[in-house]
């Protein structure tokens, strides 16, 4: 982002604006920001222009900062001309001293890992302290105000934005000082080729949408009625009255239950050609292998069909929100159909009403920048391909989709464990991967050699690390075994590419 505020004082601003309405309602209003400075001093600046500017400014009063940095300095060892001169809002004196303690007095000296974790707490002030190794699930946002050279620490400091919490979908990184090529070049050793070959496409999203319109599950009516709920929720939001969700769920509950239903009705129908065809294949009647065969495949395309509308859903939504963040697309109809797809998506995946970030869902708003061409000369890695329509494809769901699917359970982790086990974790790190909008892309556009170049592996790695607490023998032996993990993120690549999920109640009952 093209960025120009000059001292603290500008930039405070900026930061407490930005947070305020493009962050901070993130979560259920429990997101975190950390503003990365360059020096001791600059955090000591940078927490006194907070302090000043949210006295002036009472309408963000739900907005504290912390500070983090150790040892003692004085008054003269913070003062910086500059910022003076530029005319900042606080008075630092030559005498003062400043401690970690003294500047943060309502935490009484408690660990700050601690005290951020407080709901009061949303934005942490670091320099070096906490800027790498500190987990903190709802850190959404970072700005970073400080000039960073080692290009370890880099991806360091901006991989504290991974972590994962119920509701996450989005992150934000506003840079006021490095190059972009200097961050490109240090994430290019851990994700080679990470460039795009073209402009997005905004009409990708409309294409991806006359699909879901096609496809039958909702109509006009669901989507008005949505609407309707979501400006009503807004309203309560608006007047401190928390918003519920019953309003929104009733809204999306026909289109859910007429995929529910349609997707037991196919999965009904591929279960009893497979019982009718084995029994034939048993007694030698050809002639009825013949017609169940065909019966399998039928039910075979519908469960593509279902599972495709799914992965379309999902499509969409990553879509919108990313081709959101590039221009300025000026369809509200659309931001509307897109909360509306959002939810389905996720009731469809079955996530429960307190996993639904209601406030993320409510409010949006994006910081529309123009971004400049860094595109680099030379001998590059294959560049990636932007986000395209292509339809998604669902689990086909035959019985020989899923031999392969055990076979390949099997062949990964052994039969020391049950089958269940395999499958539910293989279908949870899958869930993880398919909600990253990045990954997705790339599996999306890219044939698998490129896909396996860029941010896949890294992303099977952390979803594993995820999975060690349910699961911790399966993901031991990955974690353990470089070239098993290696094919089971090819296998995961195959699953995505084709928008597949692992089908537990059919691949159990086997």
């Amino acid at each position: 982002m093209a960025l120009h505020p000059t001292n603290v004082t500008q930039k405070v601003e900026f930061i407490i604006q930005h947070f305020s309405s493009n962050v901070a309602h993130l979560l259920d209003g429990k997101t975190k920001a950390m503003v990365v400075t360059s020096s001791r001093a600059a955090a000591v600046r940078y927490k006194k222009g907070f302090d000043a500017y949210l006295e002036k400014h009472p309408e963000h009063k739900g907005i504290r900062a912390l500070v983090a940095f150790s040892g003692k300095l004085t008054g003269s060892q913070v003062i910086h001309a500059d910022d003076a001169a530029a005319g900042d809002e606080f008075i630092i004196n030559e005498g003062d001293e400043f401690t970690e303690v003294s500047m943060n007095p309502d935490v009484k000296g408690a660990d700050l890992r601690i005290a951020f974790d407080r709901p009061e707490y949303r934005v942490m002030l670091v320099a070096d302290k906490f800027q790498t190794g500190f987990d903190q699930p709802k850190l959404v946002a970072m700005y970073i105000d400080k000039k960073i050279a080692n290009e370890v620490e880099i991806v360091q400091t901006l991989s504290l934005l991974n972590r994962t919490a119920p509701g996450k979908d989005v992150t934000f990184v506003i840079d006021f000082v490095n190059d972009p090529e200097s961050i490109r070049a240090a994430f290019a050793k851990y994700d080679a080729g990470a460039a795009i070959t073209d402009v997005q496409d905004p009409n990708v999203i409309y294409t991806i949408k006359g699909r879901l319109d096609e496809a039958g599950f909702y109509a006009g009516l669901h989507v008005d009625a949505f609407k309707a709920a979501r400006f009503k929720s807004i309203k309560a939001f608006a007047g401190t009255k928390a918003p519920e969700h019953k309003d929104l769920y009733a809204a999306t509950q026909a289109p859910t239950d007429a995929f529910n239903d349609a997707m037991k009705a196919a999965r009904e129908q591929a279960e009893a050609a497979e019982s009718a065809y084995g029994k034939a294949h048993k007694v030698g009647n050809e002639a009825v292998m013949k017609q169940t065969d065909f019966d399998r495949k039928e039910a075979a395309h519908e469960l593509e069909r279902l599972l495709g509308f799914k992965a379309d859903l999902a499509k969409f939504v990553r879509a919108y929100h990313y081709v959101a963040q590039l221009i300025e697309l000026g369809d509200p109809e659309l931001e509307g159909f897109a909360a509306f797809a959002k939810l389905l998506a996720k009731r469809l995946d079955g996530i429960s009403p307190e996993a639904v970030d209601l406030q993320g869902l409510l409010l949006t708003g994006f910081d529309i920048k123009a971004k400049e061409d860094n595109q680099k000369a030379g001998n590059e890695p294959e560049a990636l391909k932007p986000m395209g329509p292509g339809g998604g494809k669902g689990a086909v769901g035959t019985p020989v989709y899923i031999t392969e699917i055990i076979e390949k359970l099997n062949s990964l982790f052994g039969e020391a464990t049950p089958l269940k086990d395999r499958a539910v974790f293989a279908d949870q790190t899958l869930s993880i991967l398919s909600e990253n909008a990045l990954v997705m892309a790339q599996v999306e556009t890219n044939e698998k050699d490129q896909a396996l170049k860029g941010s896949l592996p890294g992303a099977v790695m952390n979803a594993v690390v995820r999975a060690m607490t349910s699961h911790s023998e399966i993901a031991e032996l990955l974690l353990r075994d470089p070239q098993s993990m290696r094919s089971y993120t090819s296998f995961l690549y195959d699953l995505l590419k084709e928008g597949q999920r692992i089908d537990l109640d059919l691949l159990t009952s086997l």
